[in-house]
């Protein structure tokens, strides 16, 4: 239809997916809320609209409809009762003897399923769970286990630099954050210092990775032989920032210099005096 439109509607599920749905003729805004089906009918808020033609927007979900008083009454309702849930949950996983740390619990707008989060050291077999939970809640069961990341995801919290983890305010997909990313920004520090809510190495030290690879290129390496004037000795330290080194002589004395100040010297070889 020519009057398709595509919308981008961020799910109000604990996972607070973004998502492209058809959107039809329908009246809707950057801002209202609407009703999506997600795996389920869901409450979702429109955040952006980008025209379109039917080729694209038949392939898309369709938004349901616009979210009317009882939709939005129907969702904190199914909020409220969700974390009741997890009480009665914990109280199976005990009488099931799991190793499962519940994370969170949400339905679906039309009560028809209710999903799960947890934790688990290794994979867990829950089936006799699974029924057990059916039964008592009379809907059908999702249990989804997801990693420490994910968790601090939908948890969120406020991180070391004083605001709330990006994980939760806008990183959606968040990667494995190596070792190596903090070698290479020369973060001489204890773990604990670059650790996020997660227990794992924060998201944000991927964020200017390749910008300090790019300024490291510029500088001698750490142990490179340099002189400076009439002295001789090694690079021991970076700052970026500043873009000098830090120079240990051989007399023991530490320079910082520019790199326009120093020259590197040939490996294995000494500045003839």
């Amino acid at each position: 239809m020519p009057n398709d439109r595509i919308v981008l509607v961020r799910v109000l599920d604990l996972e607070r997916e973004a998502v492209y749905f058809n959107a039809q003729d329908l009246p809707l805004h950057v801002g209202d809320s609407c009703v999506v089906e997600s795996t389920g009918l869901r409450l979702g808020t429109v955040a952006d609209e980008v025209p379109a033609g039917e080729e694209l927007s038949g392939r898309l979900e369709r938004v349901v409809r616009v979210a009317t008083d009882a939709d939005l009454d129907a969702h904190r309702y199914n909020q409220a009762d969700a974390e009741r849930t997890l009480t009665a949950t914990r109280e199976a996983i005990g009488h099931h003897d799991l190793p499962m740390h519940l994370v969170g619990a949400e339905y679906t707008l039309d009560r028809k399923q209710l999903r799960i989060y947890f934790t688990a050291p290794h994979r867990v077999d829950f089936r006799n769970l699974l029924r057990d939970l059916a039964s008592r809640f009379n809907t059908r069961i999702e249990l989804r286990q997801m990693g420490a990341r994910d968790e601090a995801r939908l948890r969120g919290g406020i991180g070391r630099c004083g605001i709330e983890i990006c994980c939760h305010r806008f990183l959606r997909d968040p990667k494995p954050v190596p070792m190596e990313l903090a070698y290479d920004q020369e973060l001489f520090v204890s773990p604990e210092r670059i650790t996020g809510a997660c227990g794992r190495l924060m998201c944000c030290l991927a964020y200017e990775h390749e910008a300090y690879l790019a300024e490291l290129a510029l500088l001698p390496k750490l142990g490179a032989q340099v002189a400076i004037g009439e002295k001789q000795g090694k690079v021991i330290s970076h700052s970026i920032f500043r873009q000098t080194v830090t120079i240990l002589t051989e007399d023991r004395e530490r320079i910082e210099a520019t790199v326009d100040e120093i020259e590197v010297l040939q490996p294995g070889k000494k500045r003839k005096r």
